[in-house]
């Protein structure tokens, strides 16, 4: 390294404030945009901004790295870090903008793939519907991704597997909740069901599953009632019976899955009271064996 370009590194490295260490950095790369100290110097940038709780400065400098940085595995790391920040900010339709422009570029970036559902999720717990679409369609090809153990080239082992074991079922919990805001009963179901395969000690998963069957024995029940005496009936009552018995199960799956988890008592207690009327219903008014059908659901005590 010449003595300027040491210099500018130092200085780098010695400035206290974020901007001024961009700016620093911005005159560096310009001159020496080979210099060896570059990736150093973009990662210790990267996780300084990273690590800021001022969304809005956290954003701004962002958008400062990406004009300095502009090889694509820096504007691969960085993109999910201006994200982040537009959604504390409360900027979900920035996020959104800058997030699609970089896919449209880059297709296969999982990190911003999954971040851009996670966002599009939060907002529509928030009864904002607009990137519905587009969040069904990230979450959809993350999970492509995932499961075609495509990893990303940036990311380590470590961090793969964590991927696959843990935010993998998160992805079809996201997915199942933005089907069923969207109105598509049967694909959240079945997203939910897949999260709950992958993800057997996620009590919500069970929570909505069972809610879910629940209401799908409520309709079904209506229509019985509706019907005319005959044959027919008779055999939609059993299909109404059969319904009821996975309803039982999954509630008692539900409960056994969400024993101890404060934030779901209140609709645990809930769902404890309807499976025992289920229950009553189904067997001659006794909870005999309700208890065991909860407790074969629950988690073994580790050893």
């Amino acid at each position: 390294m010449s003595p300027e370009e040491q210099n500018l590194a130092k200085g780098i490295m010695t400035a206290a404030d974020p901007a001024v260490k961009l700016k620093a950095a911005a005159e560096l790369i310009k001159k020496y945009p080979k210099t060896a100290v570059r990736p150093r110097v973009a990662q210790g940038l990267l996780d300084q901004i990273r690590g800021m709780t001022d969304a809005s400065q956290k954003a701004n400098l962002a958008q400062e790295y990406q004009k300095i940085f502009d090889q694509p595995s820096e504007q691969e790391s960085i993109m999910p870090v201006l994200i982040d920040a537009y959604a504390a900010a409360n900027q979900p339709d920035q996020a959104f903008a800058k997030g699609s422009e970089f896919l449209s570029h880059n297709p296969d970036s999982l990190n911003v793939l999954v971040d851009l559902m996670s966002l599009g999720t939060d907002q529509a717990k928030k009864q904002n519907p607009k990137f519905l679409s587009q969040s069904l369609q990230y979450g959809a090809h993350a999970i492509e991704l995932i499961e075609a153990d495509k990893k990303p080239a940036n990311m380590d082992d470590a961090a793969w597997k964590q991927y696959k074991t843990i935010l993998l079922p998160n992805v079809y919990q996201s997915m199942g909740l933005l089907n069923l805001i969207k109105g598509n009963q049967a694909e959240a179901k079945a997203r939910f069901m897949k999260a709950s395969e992958l993800a057997p000690s996620d009590a919500f998963n069970f929570l909505m599953l069972a809610g879910m069957l629940n209401e799908e024995y409520q309709n079904e029940a209506k229509h019985y009632q509706s019907m005319p005496a005959g044959q027919a009936k008779n055999d939609e009552l059993k299909k109404a019976q059969a319904m009821l018995d996975a309803v039982i199960d999954a509630y008692a799956h539900a409960i056994a899955a969400s024993e101890g988890n404060a934030n779901m008592q209140q609709v645990r207690m809930q769902y404890l009271h309807d499976l025992e009327a289920y229950y009553r219903y189904r067997h001659n008014n006794s909870t005999e064996g309700m208890q065991q059908l909860i407790d074969k659901y629950k988690t073994p005590a580790k050893p």
